[in-house]
């Protein structure tokens, strides 16, 4: 019945999304007047599409349980320092636009067995998917520098645990020093530098790093006198991926589902 408006609502939210994802690419950063301008039209959107559908409760309902379940899902990740506050704002969007999955004959047949009752939660979940992906790309990367440095990768950070090292070779890998000093690029350092009572520098891993500003600073926190390798994660443009996940919500369902659906 309300096809065209269901077409409307994602069409809205890919637009958005995408242009948000060019000034994440480019920025690290998305100015607020996108989301301020995505919020209204995609509620307005929404309400729309439940008023031509007689206020059905049942939608309601899950629109209630969505948006709840997003917004603190978002909010959560935001102040445990995983999640930016674009990404943050991107899924919250969602959760206004898209509550529920749309009504599309053209795509159901493609994504039925798959579909989700909640496109921000499998968006979600296509997101973090298609990310860890990357992990790949960075293991190969790091074994390629453990050749090449003779096994010495973890060079000066010796007294880390096992479980820390093996963490940061997944999601990192090393960059030398003094091109963390200079400007314009989007690293986020996973090492803190300390001074002993001897007056010499010490290295310690970091897991864990809030996805802020000032981590992207570079090599201030660098002491002057460091000359080498610094293990850093790069600074995920992950509107990019919540775009993707977003579009594979909408032509296939939720990826993980699908995967472990195939695996068991």
């Amino acid at each position: 019945m309300c096809e065209w408006l269901d077409s409307a609502r994602v069409l809205v939210s890919l637009i958005f999304l995408s242009a948000a994802s060019v000034y994440d690419l480019k920025f690290r950063e998305v100015p607020n007047s996108v989301w301020v301008a995505f919020t209204p039209i995609g509620l307005a959107l929404t309400f729309a599409s439940i008023a031509l559908n007689g206020w059905n409760q049942t939608v309601i309902l899950a629109w209630i349980v969505t948006a709840a379940v997003t917004i603190g899902l978002s909010v959560f990740l935001f102040y445990l320092g995983l999640f930016g506050g674009a990404d943050a704002k991107a899924l919250m969007c969602l959760a206004a636009s898209m509550p529920t999955q749309p009504n599309l004959v053209v795509i159901k047949p493609v994504m039925e067995a798959y579909a989700s009752i909640s496109p921000p939660i499998s968006t979600f979940n296509n997101a973090v998917l298609l990310a860890s992906l990357l992990t790949i790309a960075i293991s190969i990367r790091n074994l390629m520098d453990l050749a090449k440095c003779g096994g010495r990768i973890f060079d000066g950070l010796e007294d880390e645990s096992v479980v820390k090292k093996a963490f940061i070779f997944l999601t990192g890998y090393r960059v030398h020093s003094r091109k963390l000093r200079s400007r314009g690029h989007h690293y986020i350092i996973l090492e803190e530098f300390s001074r002993g009572e001897d007056g010499r520098i010490r290295r310690r891993l970091k897991m864990l790093k809030r996805l802020s500003g000032e981590e992207n600073l570079g090599g201030e926190s660098i002491p002057g006198e460091f000359d080498g390798e610094v293990w850093v994660t790069i600074g995920l443009p992950f509107i990019v991926f919540i775009t993707f996940g977003f579009a594979a919500s909408m032509l296939i369902g939720d990826l993980i589902f699908l995967l472990v659906n195939a695996l068991f």
